[in-house]
């Protein structure tokens, strides 16, 4: 059997600068970028980066990327126009502090789908919905 070392998102999204501020906004940290002139002068200063067609910006979480991009070689152009309506694939991600995530989205008008829930098996969960409709649930353990 494989050894599998990380798990990555790769997100197509129909606004990338809205989704680049949402995600910024978050606190999500940048690691690579790549697109054109103009946006790697302005977003890409201090991380690798490289030219290409299209613009797309690759953040790591616990040590796995996470990446939005309005464009890809390989994926038909109308992918990235449509909005994702189902809850059916979603991203977990454990946090510090679940008061946090909600002040962000609170101060930035960000959608909470779901506001906070304490389960039984010990962790606090908030489900935001990102601009492109992409459900991320924000998990906080108990202490």
């Amino acid at each position: 059997m494989p050894e599998y070392m990380k798990l990555g998102t790769h997100l197509k999204v129909k606004d990338f600068f809205k989704s680049l501020d949402f995600y910024l906004k978050l606190g999500f940290k940048p690691v690579f970028a790549y697109g054109d002139e103009q946006y790697l002068a302005k977003y890409a200063q201090n991380i690798p980066h490289a030219a290409e067609r299209y613009r797309g910006m690759t953040f790591e979480i616990g040590g796995g990327p996470f990446e939005i991009a309005d464009g890809h070689v390989a994926v038909k152009p109308d992918v990235f126009k449509l909005r994702i309506e189902s809850s059916k694939v979603s991203a977990m991600i454990d946090v510090d502090s679940i008061e946090k995530i909600i002040n962000i989205c609170e101060r930035n008008g960000f959608e909470i789908a779901k506001g906070r829930v304490k389960y039984p098996w010990g962790t606090e969960e908030l489900v935001v919905r990102d601009p492109d409709g992409f459900i991320i649930v924000f998990r906080e353990f108990s202490k």
